[in-house]
């Protein structure tokens, strides 16, 4: 079955030939991973959390010079002047796609954006967020589950994506807790026309997670993430640590301060000490499905027939219930 048969309209949004965005990861996701995930017919997002005005120059010049597809620009509202100022590169190298992170980058933004002609894709944790960024005029949202990796709000993918579907009136991104073509398909039946993959393209040559990072991926288990706010301040789903789970166990028997900051000292020591089992890294409850390192276009490639496969055979099944349900039961009468 073409892989075509997934063309949604996001693909026609966004001029992509596959529904797959790729999440921004500070981290992982720099250009080499951007441009693989653009070529395979997804879209390719460079992040800029954690990074420079500078460094977001050179990896935008990289990017366009390993690819000729269209690539976009994450940028996570950091305040006012980082989002502003990140919006402004965007807009002078021609950008044309943006997604924002799980804060509200706020109307000015949005439309200084779409004024210049870029379109804008917030990434949202709940409905009534969903609804805000569509008055802003985001022209598609990706609803993020708990699921994810990184920043999440309180609200797993499966409940969360169908309110947002049938909450706004612009093409939905499903994201957190996708790996695979079971997955990419469940999304289009709830609704979305497409899916974000952040977690699955860590394990990738191009990806630019370090050795250690991605080795623990590739060790974890179904149950070795956990959201903390150790990290970033604010709620983060990152692959379970000693320090992390002896910081969260103190948070959650309600520890008073002088005990948390005591535990936020050995936590940090713990990561200056360079051992593998304590280095930070952000990673989604899909970790426990990967188990191999495997280029970006081939991940895309798979999930595309994996997914037209699992429909055309569900189709069958279909076709086969009506087909029997016009016959007469065994036993009736002759």
């Amino acid at each position: 079955m073409e892989a075509r048969v997934f063309h949604t309209a996001l693909c026609d949004l966004l001029g992509i030939r596959h529904p797959i965005l790729q999440g921004a990861m500070q981290g992982a996701g720099g250009p080499r991973l951007v441009a693989a995930v653009s070529e395979a017919g997804g879209l390719g997002v460079l992040p800029t959390f954690g990074g420079t005005e500078e460094q977001l120059r050179r990896d935008i010049e990289e990017a366009r010079r390993l690819t000729d597809f269209r690539f976009g620009v994450n940028i996570t509202p950091m305040g006012p002047a980082f989002t502003e100022s990140r919006a402004k590169i965007a807009i002078e190298l021609g950008i044309p796609i943006v997604t924002t992170g799980r804060g509200d980058p706020g109307t000015p933004i949005v439309q200084m954006l779409k004024a210049a002609g870029v379109l804008v894709l917030p990434v949202v944790p709940s409905v009534g967020h969903a609804l805000r960024v569509e008055e802003e005029g985001a022209d598609a949202i990706i609803a993020s589950g708990s699921e994810a990796g990184g920043h999440v709000g309180t609200v797993a993918t499966l409940p969360l994506l169908p309110q947002v579907v049938d909450a706004v009136n612009v093409p939905v991104v499903a994201a957190g807790g996708f790996a695979d073509g079971r997955g990419f398909l469940a999304a289009l039946a709830l609704g979305a026309s497409g899916i974000q993959l952040g977690t699955r393209l860590i394990a990738t040559p191009e990806s630019e997670a370090s050795p250690a990072y991605k080795q623990r991926l590739l060790e974890a288990s179904d149950t070795e993430t956990l959201v903390t706010e150790l990290l970033t301040g604010k709620p983060v789903r990152a692959l379970a640590t000693p320090a992390l789970r002896d910081y969260e166990k103190l948070r959650l028997r309600g520890a008073d301060p002088a005990e948390l900051g005591e535990a936020r000292r050995h936590f940090r020591q713990a990561v200056r000490s360079g051992r593998r089992e304590e280095y930070p890294a952000a990673a989604g409850q899909i970790s426990g499905m990967v188990r191999d390192v495997r280029p970006a276009r081939d991940i895309i490639e798979d999930i595309l027939k994996d997914a037209a496969q699992l429909a055309e055979r569900l189709g069958a099944l279909a076709r086969a219930d009506r087909e029997g349900g016009m016959q007469e039961p065994d036993g009736g009468a002759s």
